[in-house]
């Protein structure tokens, strides 16, 4: 969910230099729980769903094709969180000061982070196929721009003058909308769980544990951020930019294998993939024309 967007509905300027938001009363019309729960809530069971969902379209839909998706929806994304890291704080030109320094330095140890941690990132022909540990990286990496719509949603909730979540947050369409673009996120997660370790000869119960271990990972900094920013109002531009050098490595690692996965996929092959990327960009832009609407109350 856009950060701006949060911020608006919070009643917060949309100046991410604005420091104002530290010094906001909070209101605690909506009670910790009552929040905390609800994020939860939507945050898991998407995260779950998605997973799911991408391990049972494989059964029916070529992996180069499940990645293809999986990378229109990471395009889309990455420019949605970069743009809530203020671009990196580009248009400060060299004007910025320290805060330029820091959200530039978080963006580099994002990626810096997650590609020393997975030395093959620019060695697709490696085959990692029995192993857990490069859908865990890349369910942390996607995740950890949640750092960022944890904390703007709780400032929201700690903030409101509404008493009712629902309306707090500009009504059904942007709690779909929400849910719809946490599931596209985790589909990825999963799509990566089939290139990487779906070869892994295991039972039912083990491949559940799998499912769970993803998810976990994927949904942990969005919970944390959450129960933290409820009751400490934080700058949470910082996040997404830790947040965008995690989707760079996700895009760089998944790019690779969704080429060599499928040999010679000739003329038809080549256009069915760029037809899957245009459908993964073209569900996230569904989902934020439904996270765009906002009611005339909040306008």
């Amino acid at each position: 969910m856009s950060q701006r967007t949060l911020r608006f509905l919070a009643g917060v300027t949309t100046n991410q230099k604005d420091k104002s938001q530290h010094s906001f009363q909070r209101s605690l019309l909506l009670g910790f729980a009552e929040s905390f729960v609800a994020w939860l809530a939507s945050t898991g069971i998407s995260a779950l769903l998605g997973i799911i969902v991408a391990l049972a379209v494989n059964r029916y839909l070529r992996p180069g094709y499940l990645l293809s998706f999986s990378l229109g929806v990471l395009f889309w994304v990455f420019v949605d969180v970069i743009n809530d890291s203020g671009d990196l704080d580009v248009n400060a030109s060299f004007s910025g000061g320290w805060e330029q320094v820091v959200i530039v330095a978080l963006f580099v140890i994002g990626i810096s982070v997650f590609v020393s941690l997975d030395r093959t990132v620019f060695l697709p022909e490696l085959d990692r196929s029995g192993s857990l540990a490069v859908p865990v990286l890349i369910a942390l990496a996607i995740g950890v721009h949640g750092l960022g719509e944890g904390a703007a949603f709780a400032n929201v909730a700690a903030t409101t003058t509404s008493n009712s979540l629902v309306a707090a947050f500009g009504g059904e369409a942007a709690g779909a909308a929400y849910f719809l673009h946490k599931f596209l996120e985790s589909m990825v997660v999963g799509a990566a769980y089939v290139v990487f370790a779906g070869k892994r000869i295991i039972g039912v119960q083990a491949r559940a544990k799998d499912v769970g271990v993803l998810a976990l990972a994927f949904v942990v900094p969005s919970v944390v951020a959450a129960g933290v920013g409820y009751f400490v109002a934080y700058d949470s531009t910082y996040f997404f930019a830790i947040g965008t050098g995690g989707f760079l490595y996700a895009l760089l690692r998944l790019a690779g294998p969704a080429f060599t996965t499928q040999k010679a996929p000739g003329p038809n092959g080549t256009l069915k993939m760029a037809a899957w990327l245009i459908a993964g960009l073209l569900c996230v832009y569904a989902v934020a024309l439904l996270h765009s609407y906002l009611p005339s109350t909040f306008s």
